[in-house]
């Protein structure tokens, strides 16, 4: 029976890659550790290699085609009983988990991009993503005309965004985007399509996250026709100023709102996110056209409170992992260096630790937004994942009578992380 060759998350603001070359044909045998295709990742080429002997099938995503992460590759049949053991379910994680030490990366500016006529990096394709900006009449000033990440960021800051149009936006290397405010410099990131129609989406992040837990979801409304902005709280990411309170930080995401001068807007945020949302929310008022809560904290007392404590005192990226596999059933696969990278941040800047004191006391939450959202006159809704372990989904039965909840299956307490393609098609 042949099985599916799924694209793996092969990094943390991944969610999708374009195919770069085969290295094998349908009917031609491979051997585990044998590179089967290459992929173009935001960040760099990777060859895949085959966990295991076997016969490639069927070839799926042709070489020039993006796919996204999770979607499928081509087909194969594993040779051996012991190699066919194999959890189908493990397929996409798997390539880059088990096999990581045989990947092979390249940065991509010093390879021919072989997939179209149009030459560009990794990273110029994801500022261009990121702001909306067509790469087909773009000069590249990369060797053999290669589009490179500043000859985009050239065009982002000439074509301006939303917002004063005097006030001259940053861009970081990493496609982060900043707005000086009175409390300080907030970070956001932005995916907008070419002729993006209806209101912006704000999306609001959990505890101990920042914006690039949206990359999947995002990507997905951005190829969709929406225009989205997700910026890094206070406490969090490169949003360089800290709260210790969810009044705090609405207050800042609600400068910022202001501040890029935005009209009407749909309003999401995911668990802390989804209160700070409800008070965003409560104090725009009319401007929010619909506010979704996605596995919204201050519904109830319970949560799993080890792990914001964790979270908040994080040391190792081991200690990091294992935390993140309980937030989501199919967590990023992230490096060693990049796990360690992101727990030596949050232990170095150390603004989780008051925060979740105000969140979390004696195993129980701490906040309550239920009498605030029963108050909005904005259409509200909520979306759950049906495995969460941080915060009981049965929670959302106290939303209200009037308030649809809508359920996820298979996936855990970041539901776009784990069902993007489901979560997004909510928003169309």
């Amino acid at each position: 029976m042949s099985k599916s060759l799924l694209l793996p998350r092969l990094g943390e603001t991944m969610e999708q890659g374009r195919v770069v070359e085969w290295f094998k044909k349908p009917g031609e045998s491979f051997t585990r550790g044998e590179t089967l295709v290459e992929i173009e990742t935001d960040k760099t080429v990777v060859e895949m290699p085959a966990l295991a002997d076997g016969v490639l099938r069927k070839i799926v995503a042709e070489v020039g085609e993006d796919v996204d992460v999770g979607g499928m590759l081509g087909e194969y049949d594993v040779i051996g009983e012991e190699s066919s053991a194999v959890p189908e379910e493990a397929a996409a994680a798997a390539p880059a988990a088990a096999a990581a030490p045989e990947m092979r990366s390249q940065a991509a500016s010093t390879r021919q991009d072989v997939t179209t006529g149009l030459r560009a990096t990794p990273a110029a394709r994801r500022v261009a993503r990121q702001g909306g900006i067509a790469l087909d009449d773009i000069a590249g000033t990369g060797r053999r005309g290669r589009i490179e990440r500043h000859d985009v960021e050239a065009r982002v800051n000439d074509t301006g965004c939303v917002g004063d149009a005097n006030q001259a936006r940053e861009v970081s290397a990493e496609g982060v985007l900043y707005r000086n405010l009175p409390r300080g410099r907030v970070a956001y990131r932005e995916w907008r399509a070419p002729n993006a129609s209806g209101a912006p989406l704000v999306l609001l992040h959990g505890f101990s996250g920042d914006a690039q837990v949206w990359s999947a979801l995002a990507s997905q409304l951005q190829r969709r026709g929406k225009h989205v902005i997700a910026p890094d709280l206070p406490s969090h990411g490169a949003t360089d100023f800290d709260s210790a309170d969810v009044d705090g930080m609405a207050a800042a995401i609600v400068a910022l709102i202001e501040d890029l001068g935005l009209g009407g807007i749909e309003l999401a945020g995911h668990s802390l996110g989804a209160a700070v949302a409800t008070k965003v929310a409560t104090a725009l008022k009319s401007k929010v056209r619909r506010l979704t809560l996605i596995a919204p904290a201050g519904f109830g007392t319970e949560i799993d409170d080890d792990f914001i404590d964790g979270m908040a005192h994080v040391q190792k990226g081991g200690g990091l992992m294992h935390l993140l596999r309980r937030s989501a059933l199919n967590p990023p696969l992230l490096s060693a260096q990049q796990l360690d990278q992101m727990a030596g941040a949050i232990s170095k800047r150390g603004a989780l630790a008051a925060l979740a004191g105000n969140l979390v006391s004696s195993g129980r939450q701490q906040i309550d937004i239920r009498s605030e959202l029963s108050a909005l006159d904005a259409p509200s809704r909520v979306i759950w994942g049906l495995d969460d372990q941080i915060i009981p989904w049965q929670h959302a039965s106290r939303a209200g009578p009037d308030i649809p909840v809508h359920f996820i299956p298979q996936a855990g307490h970041m539901p776009h992380w784990d069902q993007p393609q489901k979560v997004a098609a909510l928003f169309i």
